[in-house]
């Protein structure tokens, strides 16, 4: 067997073994035994989560038939979905980083830099696109949260309107994106903001099948929308446990929702994230490893065999 298989075999193995030490940790500390005794509609719950997974596919449209027309969408599924499986179960947002790995090995390291650069970037404007609406009409009561959401929105604004001036003055770095300023990337946006607002879409279910009428739903996943992914920014624990929770409880709060059912909820949707990613990881990552490791598996099988014919 070639010592880059060997590797790469080595490689999926550590990172799998990482990935199981993580979730145990991780998961254990969600304390789901909270979820269960409260009176949840698990048909919602399902349908939410298979809102979720969804939405993972839909991103991944945003390659195949975006700003990468020659990616197929499984290889496109595979690169959305272990990324965020990652995240779930690995600190400061690794599974970014992971992404790169299950690229098409034609691919250079800085075509794969690109494709991870815009996407992010996408991500980042749709999330500031429909969290910005979010913080007036959701309704918040408390001024002084609504008055520190408006402080990150508008650094988050900042921070976007310096990264396009950079790109428009300086011409290096404008060389460096100039294969994608086209109307694909225009595409490419278009299909981020659609799995956004799924997003959006499976909270909201997810607060009803928690027990929130559908209308009072509406307000208030727009404030978790908000409040969490303005929050999630931040780099830190798996599945930004703590910060999650934190989050759904300041944007719940600013609508006047107690702090014990606000906590409840913030673990039945964070238990949705990981009900739709998770599995999901899984099959993508057992699905990429048999499409790109299977002959070697088969070999190395088939060399043991051969040692010991018993």
């Amino acid at each position: 067997m070639p010592n880059v298989t060997k590797l790469k075999l080595f490689s999926g193995l550590l990172i799998t073994a990482i990935v199981i030490y993580y979730s145990i940790g991780a998961i254990k500390d969600l304390h789901a035994e909270q979820v269960f005794r409260s009176n949840i509609s698990w048909g919602l719950t399902i349908c939410s989560v298979v809102i979720y997974i969804y939405a993972n596919y839909i991103r991944g449209l945003a390659y195949t038939r975006g700003i990468d027309r020659d990616m197929d969408r499984m290889t496109a599924l595979q690169i959305v979905g272990l990324g965020h499986a990652a995240n779930m179960v690995l600190p400061f947002h690794i599974g970014e980083g992971l992404r790169a790995a299950f690229f098409p090995a034609s691919y250079s390291a800085l075509r794969r830099t690109k494709l991870l650069i815009i996407p992010a970037f996408a991500d980042f404007a749709a999330i500031m696109m429909l969290a910005i609406p979010a913080v007036p009409f959701a309704g918040f009561t408390d001024q002084n949260l609504l008055k520190a959401l408006w402080i990150l929105t508008f650094l988050c604004i900042g921070a976007f309107i310096v990264f396009g001036v950079l790109i428009a003055f300086l011409p290096r770095l404008r060389s460096y994106f100039s294969e994608y300023l086209n109307f694909d990337t225009v595409k490419m946006m278009g299909w981020v903001i659609l799995s956004w607002i799924l997003l959006l879409v499976s909270t909201w279910i997810g607060l009803v099948a928690f027990g929130f009428s559908w209308s009072a739903s509406v307000r208030m996943s727009l404030a978790v929308f908000a409040a969490t992914n303005i929050i999630n920014f931040i780099p830190a624990t798996p599945g930004a446990i703590g910060l999650f929770e934190y989050g759904t409880i300041l944007g719940l709060g600013g609508l006047g929702i107690d702090q014990t059912t606000a906590l409840s909820a913030s673990l039945l949707l964070h238990l949705i994230q990981y009900a739709a990613l998770l599995p999901l990881g899984g099959f993508l990552y057992i699905a990429a490893l048999h499409g790109q490791y299977g002959g070697a598996l088969r070999n190395m099988r088939r060399a043991i065999l051969q040692k010991d014919p018993k």
